[in-house]
């Protein structure tokens, strides 16, 4: 009797424990903004599309005026589906950051009356929409005060360098090495060099992270699928701009803006892999008592961080190792702050 009602606590305890790692997991968001810049194309953003529907994925396109005419098709498509449109100017030259207010602001009523009169019946769509800005090759601050227009300025956290203008001579840009490289400014670490570069990848931003793309080459929906994935496995939803804590009028993310590290949701966890032979200490500290030496390759499971650490579940032991040294396929700021 004493033993049965012993495993019947257990399994309460058992069960208890592993209901609250759930809960930690499903009430914990990872919402990925994905952007696609430069469209519509002809070439390209049908695929895209096409693609963003089989994982029932919702995004955001960055148009740029002066691609409208004749592809009117595609910007109803984009509305129809889910997705959100934002003014990228009429084009690039003449408007970048530093531009005179005056010509960013007529570059952008000149793209948003083109946009209105493209859209025919989803134009009902555009209209419920929040507007946002997007300036070529990014904001430094946000749209000039305007009477009548109150936009939200947007940049990106995770440049996915899907043109291939920062990668390094040794990426061949006509093979799959382009692929893998562009795979790996998102998820992993960064290829591409110089102001392209990232620090920071989708996962080390999680919740909220603006990740740019261009529907205009052909990598980029070949690589789509990897990405989108990957990123499912790891608890992500995709939602099209705006995010809803954004406000207009302002310019939420600032470029090169590192993550934002707030208290984490207790009991969420990331399956680790172990880059290179680590050890494993008591503390999140390098004068912390090493607990074990681990090889490269080693699987685990992170269930906790602090600045610059990590710390993982290894056997029966609980570990922390330097964040630097640990590959993680979840939403990072998630993570516990311990």
């Amino acid at each position: 009797m004493i033993r049965r009602l012993l495993s019947t606590v257990l399994l309460i305890a058992l069960m208890g424990a592993s209901l609250a790692s759930i809960s930690a997991q499903s009430s914990a968001p990872f919402r990925v903004y994905l952007a696609f810049e430069d469209g519509p194309t002809d070439a390209y953003t049908s695929h895209i599309l096409d693609v963003l529907a089989q994982y029932n994925a919702r995004a955001s396109f960055v148009i740029a005026g002066s691609q409208i005419a004749g592809h009117e098709a595609l910007l109803q498509r984009e509305l129809r589906e889910g997705h959100t449109l934002i003014n990228h100017l009429w084009e690039e030259p003449g408007v970048y950051s530093g531009a005179p207010a005056d010509a960013v602001i007529a570059s952008y009523q000149r793209t948003e009356e083109a946009l209105r009169d493209a859209l025919g019946d989803m134009l009902p769509l555009y209209d419920a929409q929040t507007k946002m800005f997007w300036q070529p090759g990014g904001a430094a601050q946000p749209f000039p005060a305007t009477d009548g227009i109150n936009v939200i300025t947007y940049n990106w956290n995770v440049n996915s360098d899907d043109c291939g203008w920062a990668m390094p001579d040794s990426v061949d840009l006509d093979t799959l090495d382009f692929d893998h490289a562009v795979i790996q400014n998102v998820l992993g670490q960064s290829v591409s060099v110089g102001s392209f570069h990232n620090p920071n990848n989708a996962y080390d931003y999680g919740d909220g992270v603006i990740i740019i793309f261009h529907d205009l080459n052909r990598v980029t929906g070949r690589v789509l699928p990897t990405i989108l994935s990957e990123l499912q496995v790891a608890g992500a939803t995709f939602e099209s701009l705006p995010r809803p804590w954004d406000a207009a009028g302002t310019m939420p993310v600032a470029l090169g803006q590192g993550p934002i590290l707030g208290m984490g949701y207790e009991g969420y966890t990331i399956p680790g892999r172990i880059l290179q032979e680590s050890r494993l200490r008591a503390g999140a500290s390098l004068d912390a008592e090493i607990l074990t030496v681990v090889p490269a390759e080693t699987s685990l499971v992170a269930i906790g961080r602090a600045p610059g650490w990590i710390q993982v579940s290894y056997g029966d032991q609980t570990a922390w190792i330097a964040r630097s040294l640990i590959e993680l396929r979840g939403a990072i700021p998630n993570l516990p702050l311990h």
